[in-house]
């Protein structure tokens, strides 16, 4: 009780803060109320009654009063929230029972005193006797009979909204009022009242102490629904603010403690957010929204395994349930946990093995996980883990693509290409491509894989066919000409690659590029071994100069084909005889002619003497020119 004083202080403190609708005024008249309340019942500034440990009757009444006025202030200024749509919310108040099945007319009539006090309120009214003895009447029991367990069950029946109850023990000379307790019969929270000291003739005076508590009852009930109000309409102060009074006041509202988790979950406050989680689960194992919320914030907090025992704690309500099994292992994976989803999965596949969208899933599970190790280390080997992923996924993949084949799927069908490319067994990714393609002949992006597949297979005639067919499905399929093109010159294809390339410029690609593609190769097949072939070398860089490049690239290119015509030229001259010399000096001529074009690309170049280069052709020239003069 000393936790509530001081929580209706501090609610007390912040209700001026509070907007209700606008009346400033009637929050601080209500403020004064509930400061009266303070100062007569709970700090005592009376003289206590012998026989209830606490006020004179007619301080009890004085309290009682200033209570009701206090709710009564508080749902004026909500528009009654507290009220259900056919008006005050009806309080289920059974006849309590003596533990020890003692005197029963103490019980009796405090309940009867209970009634009628409650229905003096503005807010709440009791259910009358006569209409809980008829509501028995329908099950066959008797009055005698309602605990408060059944209580609460006749309240479900009866749309009743709260159900108030206790049991006292002791003889008349004193008696022990305890399990007093205020349920909201919606959501079964209880607010617990301490126990309580009367005897025999004392139950109004009992049942006024009771009715006093019921106002922090019904302030706790308010701030409840004002801490859900503003989380719903996303205001997340108020609601924490509201949230926190209504927990000071019944630290047990699991409902509260709810919507105070779920609003630091928005406040990206995880680890507050899961202590309350756990905080919940402590006195409501079942609460399924709590373990979903606890999943999805232990994830975030790179708590996987306590997040996949959240999950497993939900499954275990419903464990047959294939589309909630597969709803969490979504979440679980979406969340950034997709060993976790498949985790979940493969315990569903146990309980149902032909039960194929657990396949499907499983493979996606499986993939994403997989992938997600590829982009953590690019440039890892493929160790058992990654291994294992892999063929899980395409098992499963498999199974799924048996079963529906043209209904499959077709990115899961890829990832079964892709899967198998990343395991370096290509022949398997083609010929499982090559299946599927008999089905999905029309995808474009299987097409594209089968080609991958087939190139890394070397079947390099087979994947620029494979390309050919994707091009006529879609002509504007990223990087189709230039992958077709690279293939084919990678073959030593060059001349069937430039029309490739000319349509790849035409789709947008840059000549540039092109032109690149043509030049790297051809130096790298015919400049850079031992075994040089620059008359090769000279033809192909005249192709990647039919494109419309760029003047940096043309420079660079004007260099090359000079650095190649000079090496043919020194070839040429060699036996130094007139017709030698009549071949060779043109040649001279033209690589000095394009080396001057190139000079600023030389420049660019540490490692290019570009003196040396202009030099030595140009006495190449005048060597030939020497020898042509002197054998005419």
């Amino acid at each position: 009780m000393v936790d509530r004083i001081r929580a209706l202080h501090k609610f007390q403190a912040l209700w001026t803060h509070q907007t209700m609708d606008g009346l400033a005024e009637g929050g601080l008249r209500v403020r004064g109320w509930l400061g009266f309340v303070a100062r007569v019942f709970f700090l005592g500034e009376t003289q206590g009654d012998g026989m209830t440990g606490r006020h004179s009757p007619r301080f009890a009444t004085l309290t009682a009063v200033a209570a009701v006025m206090a709710a009564t202030a508080f749902g004026a200024a909500q528009a009654q929230v507290q009220q259900n749509v056919s008006g005050r919310w009806r309080v289920l108040v059974p006849d309590f029972h003596h533990t020890e099945g003692g005197d029963k007319k103490f019980g009796e009539r405090l309940a009867d005193e209970l009634r009628d006090l409650i229905s003096e309120l503005n807010t709440h009214v009791a259910v009358k006797e006569g209409d809980i003895k008829d509501d028995l009447k329908r099950f066959g029991l008797k009055m005698q009979d309602l605990d408060c367990v059944r209580a609460r069950q006749l309240a479900q029946q009866g749309n009743y909204e709260v159900v108030l109850c206790a049991e006292y023990s002791g003889d008349k000379s004193a008696f022990t009022i305890s399990a007093i307790q205020f349920i909201v019969v919606e959501n079964g929270e209880a607010f617990d009242v301490d126990p309580i000291q009367s005897a025999d003739k004392q139950q109004a005076a009992a049942a006024e102490q009771i009715v006093e508590v019921f106002a922090l009852f019904v302030e706790q009930s308010r701030r409840a629904k004002f801490c859900a109000d503003y989380a719903a309409s996303q205001q997340w102060d108020s609601a924490m603010e509201n949230c926190d009074i209504a927990l000071d006041l019944n630290p047990d509202a699991v409902s509260v403690r709810y919507v105070r988790a779920s609003v630091l979950r928005q406040l990206d406050q995880y680890e507050p957010a899961l202590e309350e989680v756990a905080r919940i689960l402590e006195d409501a194992p079942f609460h399924e929204n709590a373990l979903l919320l606890g999943g999805y914030l232990a994830v975030q907090l790179d708590q996987k395994e306590r997040a996949r025992g959240y999950y497993r704690e939900y499954l275990e309500l419903d464990p047959t349930n294939a589309s909630v099994r597969m709803n969490v292992a979504f979440g679980l994976a979406t969340d950034g946990d997709p060993l976790g989803g498949m985790e979940i999965i493969e315990e569903g596949i146990e309980l149902d093995s032909g039960n194929i969208d657990f396949y499907q899933q499983y493979g996606n599970f499986a993939f994403a996980a997989a992938e997600e190790i590829r982009r953590e280390d690019p440039e890892a080997e493929l160790g058992t883990e990654l291994v294992e992923l892999y063929h899980k996924a395409i098992s499963a993949y498999e199974r799924v693509f048996e079963e529906r084949g043209e209904d499959a799927v077709v990115s899961q069908v890829r990832n079964v290409g892709a899967a198998y490319i990343q395991l370096g067994e290509f022949a398997d990714a083609a010929d499982f491509l090559h299946g599927a393609l008999q089905v999905h002949g029309g995808e474009a992006s299987l097409w594209a894989v089968y080609a991958d597949a087939l190139q890394k297979s070397d079947r390099i005639d087979d994947a620029i066919a494979a390309l050919t067919a994707l091009e006529e499905i879609d002509p504007d399929w990223r990087s189709l000409h230039l992958r077709m093109a690279s293939w084919m010159i990678g073959s030593g294809r060059f001349e069937d690659a430039v029309p490739v390339l000319t349509k790849a410029v035409e789709h947008g690609s840059s000549p540039d590029a092109a032109a690149q593609m043509i030049y790297a190769s051809a130096h790298s097949r015919y400049v850079a071994p031992s075994q040089k072939n620059y008359p090769r070398f000279v033809e192909l860089i005249q192709l990647a100069k039919g494109f419309e490049v760029g003047e940096t690239k043309r420079q660079e290119l004007d260099f090359w084909h000079g650095f190649g015509l000079y090496n043919r030229g020194i070839a040429m001259q060699g036996p130094e005889t007139v017709a030698s010399a009549n071949r060779s000096l043109p040649v001279f001529q033209e690589a000095l002619r394009l080396f001057r074009r190139a000079k600023a690309y030389a420049d660019r170049q540490p490692s290019i003497d570009y003196n040396t280069f202009v030099s030595a052709t140009s006495t190449y020239i005048d060597i030939q020119e020497a020898l042509i003069k002197r054998g005419r």
